[in-house]
């Protein structure tokens, strides 16, 4: 179309210069704009709850004493004389697991789905994964359940010997992290097939097949089978500072994650903080850090102190970096000894899941030092983060452990002190001059805790907001003016004056009046309308055959006119015949007319 429109003198423009000046304006304020977010965060899905009556045991899954195939039962049949096993919901299994009690002294079990992580019951049970075939489809599936005993002899889950075996080698996860301010060669030269040149500067992850050599790499030995040290590459991307997915000339560090050989992991962590990349070791699914190694994190450490303090330590395997900050990773057997001799006035926690607890009114002189030396005498492991907030007789303190404290009050000089578990370093503390303590905590002891506290904190209240509000009148109103019209309406219709009476036999030959009055007329309506329906249908009869005689007489009359016209066309093409025999005779006649 742009073409045909360029060939046309002049030319013809498609888009006027004003519209185009306005397209390329709102492009500008467009690219100037920040960016946003990739789309809205989606929650999470629940988990999708299975059918159990949809489901059949795999063949040769469950088997019973000597060897015998457990049978599948469904859960109403499971009772003192059955055997066998019962694949059930977590509600269908709630009784028996509430019970507690053996049903047979045979072998018998439920197979429960759907239920939680730990069950409550005094029952024998195991976390199992199990195959089941679905009963639609034919397809089988995975699931994870817990097998529950109900009988003295066990069910046990069937694992075949002779079937072939998987060759299977000791391996690990490490997520490796290229930063670009000490990459010894161009960033450039990471834009194509960066794991490539990283992987030039790590020996430990290469494979030599010369046996005799005595290089860094690594050597196949030919007792395990394995060919290659490393298994698999994934979850390659260049992040910014701010730890967010870019490009590469905008990123700050390239991250990559790898599979590789046990038996090299020690020796790729020494390399670790060498030619800029740093080594994080991870468990064998990379979903979390290691718990065999620890950082003990140096701080306002540059990158050659940090160098030289590891070449002093002999405990320290490589160093790691996270930002700026930079840390020595060591064994966690070796975590607490190197802690305390490179930070002998900081709080140590062991490795572990980390809680928070709000602790205090601690005097507003107090620092971290002061608490963590209160908090060595009360025999607790805890680190003080950072003031919470202050009150009136001093602050609230942040403060993180990895076990919990031996007791929740504790008696000072300048008062007690009280220790309470909060959900993250975010939660707040509530404080309105007679109770102070977490806001949770206190809304479940004031006098309305029966109240719904969503009533209240609704997470939804900030998006209704945004929602337009129409103007009209509430619906209460509405609905009240439809109660005084139907009110009004069945009043007029009743007979007061006679319902407040007791004549029963007068109002019944009234209805029997009104009701005879009604049949009357509809049995003269059903008369109207079958005469109205005679009536028209012969109108329609005469109309048709009136129609149809129409169009006879105009189709004969259009048949004598084509049969006129033919016959003027034979009489007008004879004279011209004749005619032309007539001149040809004249020519011949007359031959000096030629």
């Amino acid at each position: 179309m742009k073409s045909l429109a360029n060939q046309q003198s002049p030319p013809f423009q498609l888009v006027l210069p004003d519209e185009l000046n306005a397209v390329v304006q709102e492009r500008k304020a467009k690219k100037q704009k920040p960016a946003k977010a990739a789309g809205p965060k989606i929650a999470p899905s629940k988990p999708l709850d299975i059918d159990p009556a949809k489901l059949t045991l795999a063949q040769n899954t469950f088997q019973i004493e000597a060897g015998q195939p457990a049978p599948q039962l469904a859960a109403s049949q499971v009772g003192p004389l059955a055997v066998g096993v019962a694949l059930v919901s977590f509600q269908e299994a709630m009784p028996f697991l509430q019970s507690g009690q053996l049903l047979t002294a045979k072998s018998l079990a439920l197979l429960v789905i759907n239920g939680p992580d730990e069950l409550p019951t005094k029952l024998s049970w195991a976390s199992i994964r199990f195959a089941a075939c679905c009963s639609v489809n034919q397809q089988p599936v995975l699931l994870h359940g817990h097998l529950v005993q109900l009988g003295a002899q066990p069910v046990v889950p069937v694992f075949t010997s002779e079937s072939p075996g998987v060759h299977d080698v000791p391996v690990t996860c490490a997520r490796l992290t290229v930063f670009a301010d000490q990459w010894p060669q161009e960033w450039n030269s990471l834009e194509d097939h960066p794991f490539k040149q990283v992987l030039q500067v790590l020996p430990p992850l290469q494979t030599c097949r010369n046996d005799q050599c005595q290089c860094g790499r690594w050597h196949p030995d030919g007792m395990d089978g394995n060919q290659d040290v490393l298994l698999d590459v994934f979850r390659r991307q260049f992040f910014t500072e701010a730890g967010r997915p870019t490009k590469h000339a905008q990123a700050n560090h390239f991250s990559v994650q790898i599979r590789y050989l046990k038996s090299q992991e020690y020796a790729l962590l020494r390399l670790s903080g060498q030619n800029g990349v740093f080594v994080e070791p991870r468990v064998p699914d990379a979903s979390s850090p290691s718990e065999e190694f620890q950082v003990v994190w140096l701080p306002q450490a540059s990158f050659a102190s940090a160098q030289h303090q590891l070449q002093c330590e002999p405990l320290g395997l490589g160093l790691a970096r996270s930002g700026r900050r930079m840390g020595i990773r060591v064994a966690a057997r070796d975590f607490q000894t190197l802690f305390q001799k490179l930070k002998p006035e900081g709080q140590f926690l062991s490795p572990g899941t980390r809680q928070t607890w709000h602790c205090g009114p601690f005097p507003f002189g107090s620092d971290r030092k002061s608490i963590g030396r209160v908090f060595a005498d009360w025999k607790w492991q805890a680190r003080p983060l950072q003031p919470a907030r202050p009150i009136a007789d001093g602050v609230m303190w942040l403060v993180q452990s990895v076990a919990d404290p031996p007791q929740t009050v504790f008696n000072m000089q300048h008062g007690q002190v009280m220790i309470s578990k909060c959900d993250s370093v975010r939660a707040g503390m509530a404080d309105n001059g007679l109770v102070i303590g977490p806001q949770s905590t206190i809304e479940l002891c004031a006098t309305n805790s029966a109240v719904d506290p969503w009533t209240f904190h609704d997470p939804w209240q900030q998006a209704l907001t945004q929602v337009p509000v129409h103007s009209s009148a509430p619906v209460t109103s509405h609905i009240k003016e439809l109660e005084e019209r139907l009110e009004r309406s069945i009043l007029e219709k009743l007979p007061l004056e006679r319902m407040e009476t007791d004549h029963t036999e007068d109002r019944i030959q009234i209805m029997e009046k009104q009701l005879q009055h009604l049949a009357n007329q509809h049995q003269a309506l059903e008369s109207t309308v079958h005469e109205h329906h005679r009536q028209n249908s012969a109108q329609v009869q005469t109309l048709q055959a009136q129609m149809l005689s129409q169009m006879e007489v105009q189709r004969s009359q259009m048949a004598n006119m084509f049969e006129d016209q033919m016959g003027a066309v034979r009489k007008s093409r004879s004279q011209i015949y004749e005619l032309m025999r007539l001149l040809c005779f004249a020519r011949l006649l007359n031959p000096a007319s030629r």
